[in-house]
């Protein structure tokens, strides 16, 4: 059995070179695994060997470039449109009702250069997805090499992320719970005042949810094409790349992998994340092999340490 492993391991790979999560891969994997392992007791059951039955039963199984075009996901840059949209939309909002507010005398010249500052800081984030996504729709006209394949279980750097995103969904709970609570009690005259008080907040802690969510590598897909990785949030090309080294932690009880790759100092590949220096990506175990070879032939550098 060991000397058919390997034939068998290499046709399942390809057939999943175009499925986003480890998931789903597996079970394709299984189910074309049971089909092989059944032709293959078929033709050993005739008199074949090991290796000509295993041979007879991948060419039964069909071309694996056609299959993985058949399992392939779907992978929508639209998805970044959206992220933009919806952000541009909160900060018109929350620039809109500030500026209104000005204008009534509710607030003072300080609130809306605090204001215009709190905006500003989110224009490298919205300008870097709007040139991913230019860039997105370049690389559709070439065929990628594969999908990296995440995984469902939370690496450790996200869940450094999640309770700051928790922060910010129950901080915008409360403060609809107590607007609406109070509602009833408050003034007429004072309902306007209330509401500007209350809507810029809420539309800050959307923007940042929002952002969050964007940060958690559980929506992104990232794909390897020849000139170098897309992400969510940037197009990382090989010659930005100064060397890669492997994560490995334990999640519920299961051994996970992500690559950590090192960006070099003049690197133009600035997505926005903590550090602009480095970059993690979470990969399936059944694709480290494959991901090694990628970086291996495009020389860059296997490290133990950074």
């Amino acid at each position: 059995m060991t000397k058919k492993r390997n034939p068998i391991e290499n046709f399942l790979q390809s057939v999943c070179r175009f499925v986003s999560t480890e998931e789903r891969a597996k079970d394709i994997r299984d189910e074309l695994k049971d089909h092989i392992d059944s032709y293959i007791d078929e033709y050993t059951t005739d008199g074949m060997t090991i290796e000509d039955a295993t041979s007879n039963a991948l060419r039964q199984m069909g071309d694996p470039d056609t299959l993985s075009s058949n399992f392939k996901d779907n992978i929508s840059g639209n998805k970044r449109l959206f992220v933009v949209g919806l952000i541009v939309s909160c900060m018109v909002i929350f620039l809109s009702i500030n500026i209104y507010g000005y204008m009534n005398n509710i607030y003072a010249f300080s609130d809306i250069f605090i204001c215009m500052i709190f905006l500003i800081c989110y224009i490298p984030f919205l300008i870097t997805l709007i040139k991913t996504y230019r860039k997105d729709i370049k690389l559709a006209k070439e065929n990628p090499i594969f999908y990296i394949q995440s995984y469902k279980e939370s690496a450790w750097y996200e869940n450094i992320l999640k309770p700051f995103k928790w922060l910010f969904i129950i901080s915008f709970l409360l403060n609809i719970i107590v607007y609406f609570t109070e509602l009833n009690t408050i003034p007429k005259n004072k309902i306007l005042y209330e509401t500007l008080e209350t809507v810029p907040l809420l539309t800050m802690y959307l923007i940042m949810i929002i952002i969050f969510s964007c940060l958690s590598p559980k929506v992104q897909n990232n794909i390897v094409y020849p000139d170098g990785i897309l992400t969510f949030q940037s197009f990382i090309p090989w010659n930005n790349i100064a060397g890669y080294r492997w994560v490995k932690q334990h999640s519920k009880n299961k051994v996970v992998y992500s690559i950590e790759l090192k960006f070099k100092k003049n690197s133009s590949s600035n997505s926005f994340k903590v550090s602009s220096y480095s970059q993690f990506i979470k990969v399936s175990s059944y694709q480290m092999n494959l991901v090694d070879e990628i970086f291996k032939l495009n020389d860059i550098e296997h490290r133990q340490f950074f």
